[in-house]
């Protein structure tokens, strides 16, 4: 099979195995070829794709494995918590790791991220996407919005899992909803203090140890569900005093736990969730050819 889908709380992946694919698309993925793959009306659809593992940085003896994670914009990610767990359970299920196997870690974006499974396929998957910083932002310089409407999201706060995040607690009186993240998510996204642009999150404490949040996506938009923004949000909500470890995060797509420990400066974060199997196919050659033309 050349493609597998899953997704984690409505985040869809496609896990791409170069080892199972056809050429070209076996030796490398490029940008063009990520877009047009994601694409939901001419090409298979998804929220990103996970291309792995690459031999040359996978040793299957040591239970380690590397991978890239692509955006539906061309773009590559860092680390994704939603990704990385997906690839997880592709490994245990294409037989890369054994059932008896309950730990492996996996390397992108730079970082080796240990990751836990249960006894069971079916079990959350827990990656512990290590250490992480957080500080309030004095401004975001966006000189083209109404800086009274920009004050009612509340103080942004930057949080870096191993990718860029900006978190927002909206005042009371503000509806923390699918509409707010389409609205402000694409412009602070490219915010002139995010070189590399952000992830956006909305959130809403409901206890000591609960939050619903919504998120826009860095090269995906808005998106049901992502492992790495319910971290980012969680570590904000501790350093803002809000919240208190460990946190469930509910998106419209589903929960996460997140279990946080302090670092020094720093935090050191971890995400457990369910990942569930979609679909597996096969490209037509017809399809590859006009990939490629």
């Amino acid at each position: 099979m050349h493609f597998h889908k899953y997704h984690g709380l409505g985040n869809d992946y496609l896990v791409l195995d170069p080892t199972h694919l056809p050429p070209p698309l076996d030796q490398s993925m490029r940008p063009m070829w990520a877009t047009a793959i994601c694409e939901r009306s001419r090409g298979i659809g998804g929220d990103g794709i996970v291309y792995g593992p690459l031999s040359a940085e996978s040793d299957p003896a040591a239970c380690r494995f590397a991978c890239q994670i692509w955006n539906p914009d061309g773009s590559v990610a860092e680390v994704s918590g939603n990704g990385l767990r997906i690839f997880a359970r592709y490994l245990r299920e294409a037989g890369y790791l054994s059932a008896a196997v309950l730990s492996c870690e996996l390397l992108s974006g730079g970082r080796a991220i240990p990751v836990d499974f249960g006894a069971d396929v079916d079990d959350p998957i827990r990656v512990a996407l290590g250490k992480a910083g957080v500080h309030p932002l004095a401004d975001l310089r966006l000189s083209v919005v109404d800086s009274v409407e920009l004050a009612r999201l509340g103080q942004p706060w930057a949080v870096d899992v191993g990718n860029p995040h900006c978190v927002f607690f909206p005042d009371a009186e503000l509806s923390v909803d699918e509409s707010l993240a389409r609205r402000w998510g694409s412009v602070i996204e490219c915010a002139p203090v995010f070189p590399n642009r952000a992830n956006v999150q909305f959130a809403r404490p409901l206890d000591r140890h609960s939050l619903s949040i919504q998120i826009w996506e860095r090269g995906a938009g808005y998106t049901q569900a992502s492992g790495s923004s319910s971290c980012a949000v969680a570590i904000a909500a501790v350093a803002s005093g809000r919240c208190a470890s460990p946190i469930t995060v509910h998106m419209p797509g589903g929960a996460l736990t997140i279990d946080l420990e302090a670092d020094g400066p720093h935090w050191r974060v971890a995400l457990t969730g369910p990942v569930m199997p979609i679909a597996r196919g096969c490209f037509t050659a017809q399809w590859i050819q006009s990939l490629i033309a």
